[in-house]
């Protein structure tokens, strides 16, 4: 009779951007104050292009928020929920 061994590898990865502490803003979908960051920052941390980051704004699979300035902010909170659902590998 032959055995079978399962072996299961957990993998976890942090990043960390340097020169840059995220701003905290209202996040309106969350109805909260939550970090936020750049959409090349949310970019890089997803693993995905910066247009990419942009159709999920489109399609609102990211919250966010514009600056009075007009520059886009993106909430890390769903950031974190749309990389998982749409897994760039």
């Amino acid at each position: 009779m032959k055995r079978r061994r399962e072996i299961i590898i957990e993998t976890h990865r942090v990043q960390i951007i340097h020169g840059r502490t995220p701003q905290r803003a209202w996040c309106p979908a969350c109805a909260g104050t939550t970090a936020m960051i750049t959409p090349e920052e949310a970019a890089i941390l997803a693993h995905v292009t910066a247009r990419t980051i942009y159709r999920w704004v489109e399609t609102a699979a990211l919250h966010f928020t514009e600056t009075p300035g007009g520059a886009l902010l993106i909430c890390l909170t769903s950031l974190t929920t749309a990389a998982a659902a749409h897994p760039s590998r």
